[in-house]
């Protein structure tokens, strides 16, 4: 038996469905579950300690594209709406990420997925949703190499001829065009997927309400019932999305997944920033989930408010989507747009915003064994070094990491017990040669967008000659 010890000033543990900080306790681990937190752990033991430590639970990112973040970092950031157009979805997102799957060489496509999950991994979340193009598995063997739980969604997309806007029908180029991609799922299900408690699932990922038509997402529907997997899709992300919808299908987004069968259990909608009142309603009624993603839509001037979410009743957890992918950042910038929304204080609290990024997530995610520290959980746990200045004195560790912590202070990550983080170093990875390799193939991704004219004139840099 491998019996580990993580010894830290606080833990936050989980008791009575909320998690309750506990001085001076000690989180006991058993061949990769929680066995006990307790103030007199075992001495013959593995001991991780941190003395000024904060011990919280793995927290599950619900919602990321790991290409994204890279290949867009200081290029979507400060641009005109006259640029982004009616959504950068269509008009940027979708367009660059189809250019960077058709031009990489597999290795080179492998270090740009390296470089941001090295960044997911960094940031506390242990478990991460993420939706990819088929093309690339590498997050996959990555994934399962380092020891990170993932949800694998690989997209699905209608057939172009099916779709008559041409941006929305465009989407998936670079990914199956004239094919939905299912086939390419039940390959990728058959060779990666370990089952409910595995450490990957591939999970059906249809991309949004607009690209995929009705019988392709009752197909996926059905496929996720028949294979005992969930389901995830972009629902409500523009008010052009719901313009279309309402265009093709004479229905709201929310009436159109019921529709087809997705307004129910197992079910997870990203962004769902544009649904009515009564649409939350049907969402909370039917049993789905929202990925609440704040900073892509701050960014753009928007604010999709968690605290709406969260007061309508519905399942609702966080996601970083294409934004930078830390978890930290993430918590406090949904926090600070539901205060300000509301304009209340206690509006989104601490606890609220943990317990969404936790144990709230994990159930979404059917996994009630995760996202909290308590006997029996599997032991995804995450070591806050508390002893830096901006995180002392502690009154409240859940506030102190939800409105101080950031993904530097990391100290050490634990997934199923294996450390994947220790000393606030990716253990067993060259980090170094996983950050110039990645950069270095967003480069090239880059000057390939420049050449064909589609990467924005606003998101380069001002020169002195350009003065």
């Amino acid at each position: 038996m491998t019996r580990q010890v993580i010894r830290t000033a606080w833990t936050i543990a989980f008791r009575n469905q909320r998690h309750v900080p506990q001085p001076g306790h000690a989180v006991v681990i058993e061949d990769g579950r929680i066995a006990d937190v307790t103030r007199e752990p075992p001495e013959d033991a593995e001991r991780i300690e941190v003395p000024e430590g904060i011990a919280l639970p793995g927290l599950v990112n619900l919602h990321n594209h790991t290409l994204n973040a890279p290949l867009f970092r200081g290029i979507v950031d400060d641009l005109p709406r006259s640029t982004i157009g009616e959504s950068k979805v269509y008009s940027m997102l979708m367009p660059m990420g189809g250019l960077a799957v058709s031009m990489l060489a597999p290795e080179a496509m492998r270090a740009v997925m390296a470089l941001g999950l090295l960044e997911v991994m960094r940031s506390g979340a242990t478990t991460l949703v993420d939706q990819f193009r088929p093309q690339q598995p590498a997050i996959i063997d990555l994934a399962r190499d380092w020891g990170v739980r993932l949800y694998a969604a690989p997209y699905l997309f209608s057939p172009t001829e099916a779709t008559t806007e041409k941006e929305v029908a465009g989407s998936s180029a670079g990914s199956w065009e004239g094919d939905t991609g299912l086939a390419a799922f039940q390959r990728m299900f058959d060779a990666y997927d370990q089952g409910e408690r595995g450490l990957v699932r591939v999970i059906l990922g249809p991309h949004a309400a607009d690209s995929c038509g009705p019988e392709l997402l009752r197909a996926a529907d059905r496929i996720a019932q028949e294979c005992g997997t969930l389901l995830t899709t972009h629902l409500a992300q523009s008010q052009g999305e719901v313009a279309r919808i309402a265009a093709r299908h004479f229905m709201g987004p929310a009436e159109y997944m019921a529709s087809v069968g997705l307004l129910r259990e197992g079910v997870v909608f990203a962004h769902g920033a544009h649904l009515t009142d009564d649409e939350l309603g049907r969402v909370r009624d039917g049993g789905a989930a929202i990925a609440n993603c704040a900073s892509v839509f701050l960014r753009g001037g928007k604010a999709p408010c968690f605290e709406r979410f969260r007061r309508a009743g519905v399942r609702v957890g966080i996601g970083t989507d294409a934004e930078r992918m830390d978890m930290f950042a993430q918590l406090r910038a949904t926090g600070f747009a539901s205060k300000q929304a509301y304009g209340a204080g206690d509006a989104a609290t601490a606890a609220d915003l943990l317990h969404a990024a936790t144990a709230g997530a994990a159930d979404i995610l059917r996994r009630p064994d995760l996202g909290r520290i308590a006997p029996g959980a599997t032991a995804d746990v995450v070591v806050i070094d508390a002893g830096r200045p901006h995180l002392q004195p502690v009154c409240d560790p859940v506030r102190s990491v939800v409105w101080y912590a950031t993904a530097a202070d990391i100290d050490t990550v634990l997934v199923a017990g294996r450390p994947v983080l220790r000393g606030g170093r990716a253990v067993g990875l060259d980090e170094a040669a996983i950050v110039r390799d990645g950069a270095a193939a967003v480069r090239c991704v880059w000057d390939e967008a420049r050449r064909r004219g589609v990467f924005p004139r606003e998101a380069e840099p001002v020169s002195e000659t350009g003065l």
